[in-house]
């Protein structure tokens, strides 16, 4: 076996309930979507995380026995209206073929395609505003019928818990949004969402996670995330030693082609996050695919090329690239790293500045309870 025939093995997609054993350290968060489920009334909740930190497989996993649900995979979020609809289409097609829910979802689903289908240059999943008359296009354009639509989906949803009984609603991909286009959506449905026996979960950006988890602590005072959403679950990166078990569960077959410390620097690279170590070691094996081993020195050498391809735009001052190169192998606190600029000569104001932009450009991670500079940065040539 060659080194082409793992790439088959290293696919970036999201795992599905039969691929169970590719599954790393999750069980506790798929746990607790399962007790909300099941427990709590009614809710809107959210599960956050990094892009590509595993939202998606981990709503593939939630099966909370007795409980009715469906999900949804938005596809056509051109506005804030285009996702409501996105999603009562959707929602009453999954239901056309239950015997108690079949006419009142069929009866939804061509409203909406008769609807979109008045809004020109308009189709389910398709749209025609990237044309040279976009401006004139939107003028003549007449808005889909918002309210008509959130009665809509109100009425769906309050037949199926009437016939259901407890519904979990799952929404993935509205965290491929921005913040404000997601709370206006959320904010503007959660009338018909906050209903008795209708549990609704869905994926949000992480910098909705990080203002809503400033808003919970704030002392006598309620900020405004708090007021839609129950809970964020969050998916925090996975451990180097996880990643590393993800990656040996994936291509344990080839360790005679591809030994263990080989994938160290792309363990590294990756900072916690699944995507991005399966994203390197696919690069790194077409790099070096018409080798019979990969070496480790292969390995950081690929790493290298890319990162200095890929971070050319990354522009520091001399007194930055000094202090990137203090940090660059060590793990400590805050004061910790502000004491070993300060003892090479870099003024404390400074080296505050320094850190700060470092942290603010992600240059240097937070893991647990330290900071570490990010193994995107770690194999870069200043």
């Amino acid at each position: 076996m060659g080194l082409s025939e793992v790439i088959k093995y290293i696919v970036d997609k999201p795992l599905e309930l039969k691929e169970k054993n590719l599954l790393v350290n999750r069980s506790k968060e798929i746990k607790n979507l399962n007790n909300i489920i099941k427990y709590h009334p009614f809710g809107i909740f959210g599960i956050s995380g990094e892009t590509g930190i595993g939202k998606t497989t981990v709503l593939n996993f939630i099966k909370c026995e007795n409980v009715f649900s469906k999900r949804i995979t938005l596809t056509f979020r051109e506005s804030v209206e285009s996702i409501l609809y996105d999603l009562l289409y959707n929602l009453s097609k999954g239901l056309e073929k239950d015997k108690k829910l079949s006419k009142l979802a069929k009866e939804t689903k061509e409203w909406v395609i008769e609807e979109v289908s008045t809004v020109k240059g308009f189709s389910l999943g398709i749209s025609l505003y990237g044309s040279a008359n976009t401006n004139l296009q939107k003028s003549k354009t007449p808005r889909f019928n918002f309210f008509a639509a959130k009665e809509k989906l109100g009425e769906l949803l309050r037949k199926i818990v009437s016939v259901k009984g407890k519904f979990a609603l799952i929404i993935d991909e509205l965290d491929k949004e921005s913040k404000s286009d997601t709370l206006q959506i959320v904010d503007a449905l959660k009338n018909e969402l906050l209903f008795e026996n209708i549990i609704t979960i869905m994926t949000l950006p992480y910098s909705i996670y990080r203002e809503y988890k400033f808003d919970r602590l704030r002392w006598n005072e309620s900020g405004n995330l708090e007021n839609i959403f129950k809970d964020i679950i969050l998916l925090e990166e996975l451990t180097d030693s996880d990643i590393k078990e993800l990656l040996l569960r994936r291509i344990h077959k080839f360790m005679n082609i591809i030994p263990s410390e080989s994938l160290d620097p792309i363990i590294e690279f990756a900072d916690g996050n699944p995507r991005d170590v399966l994203w390197m070691l696919s690069k790194v094996i077409f790099e070096n695919i018409e080798k019979d081993i990969l070496k480790k020195e292969d390995t950081i050498l690929t790493i290298k090329k890319i990162t200095n391809e890929y971070l050319t735009e990354l522009k520091l001052t001399p007194l930055q690239k000094k202090a990137f190169e203090l940090l660059k192998d060590l793990t400590g606190n805050r004061d910790e790293f502000l004491t070993i600029l300060q003892q090479n000569n870099i003024k404390r104001t400074t080296a505050y500045s320094i850190l700060n932009t470092f942290i603010e450009r992600k240059i240097i991670i937070t893991k647990g309870t330290k900071l570490k500079l990010s193994g995107k940065y770690k194999f870069l040539n200043l």
